[in-house]
């Protein structure tokens, strides 16, 4: 499982936790000569609120609007080309204005597929306030180049669309499920062990888990995984193959810490997807 959202709310996208202004990083920055000379370059626009950005690429897809979940890559740097943040791999986070305002406003710009380079004033990034531990500065400009992936749609939306689908199965809990293979051995009950080979996604695709290569989980009791799951798992026979498709309070919800200061690694209400073959009832 990723923690990826609750990560980057914990790093240097979140300002909300940021409530004091830094004094260790000696006298404020001023760089406004850097933003003025960039507003001039060919294909620059400069947005009401003083947000610079440049298209690289246009992309093709929907615009997210706030409060989605969306998945991104980007890496942010000082106008001295220092790299202070950069993504590895894939990560994802709500669109809220919990996140620095230049951001949340720029990814609204975005389509799907689309890259922008974004520079953002101070006043649009940490202002008096920049984070321990890095080269950021009182008045520092954030320069992020961002590419957008994709985001999640509307949960409720998407399962009702999903299900007209003629090859769904609509179950009394609000589980959907598509049969991929038929099994031909036995059904397993609510307390059998179970042995599975799964890939686990978001309704985008996003793998966030899955058994690696061909290998199976170890035999686990079907009660053991959220209620969604271990309904669809009772549906199958020993050989199946199910696409299941698991609503939030049968799936996602289920996972969410008591805590909410805990990590987690599921958008609060998302469907979650599975591709899951029944090797064997143990």
């Amino acid at each position: 499982m990723k923690y990826l959202a609750y990560l980057l709310f914990a790093s240097l996208l979140l300002t909300g936790c940021l409530d004091t202004p830094s004094a260790s990083f000696g006298d404020p920055v001023d760089e406004t000569d850097f933003l003025e000379e960039y507003a001039q370059q060919e294909g620059v626009v400069q947005t009401e609120s003083g947000l610079l950005y440049r298209i690289i690429n246009e992309g093709e897809g929907e615009r997210p609007d706030e409060g989605k979940v969306v998945f991104v890559e980007y890496e942010g740097r000082l106008i001295t080309d220092e790299v202070f943040m950069e993504t590895d791999e894939l990560e994802y986070f709500p669109l809220t204005d919990d996140i620095i305002e230049g951001i949340f406003e720029g990814i609204q710009l975005m389509r799907e597929g689309a890259e922008y380079e974004f520079v953002l004033p101070s006043e649009l990034g940490y202002g008096e306030r920049p984070p321990q531990g890095t080269p950021i500065q009182n008045g520092s400009v954030l320069i992020f180049n961002m590419k957008l992936d994709s985001f999640l749609r509307d949960p409720v939306q998407f399962l009702e669309n999903n299900a007209q689908q003629d090859d769904i199965t609509v179950t009394d809990s609000g589980l959907q499920y598509r049969v991929i293979e038929e099994g031909d051995g036995e059904s397993p009950g609510a307390n059998s062990n179970v042995v599975i080979r799964y890939t686990g996604t978001f309704t985008n695709g996003f793998v966030f888990d899955r058994t690696p290569g061909n290998t199976t989980t170890e035999p686990n009791p079907v009660n053991a995984y959220i209620s969604g799951f271990a309904e669809g798992l009772q549906l199958m026979q020993t050989g199946a193959k199910y696409q299941l498709f698991i609503p939030a309070d049968i799936g996602s919800d289920q996972l969410q810490p008591v805590d909410p200061r805990q990590a987690s690694a599921f958008p609060i209400g998302s469907v979650i997807v599975f591709d899951v073959e029944l090797v064997n009832i143990n």
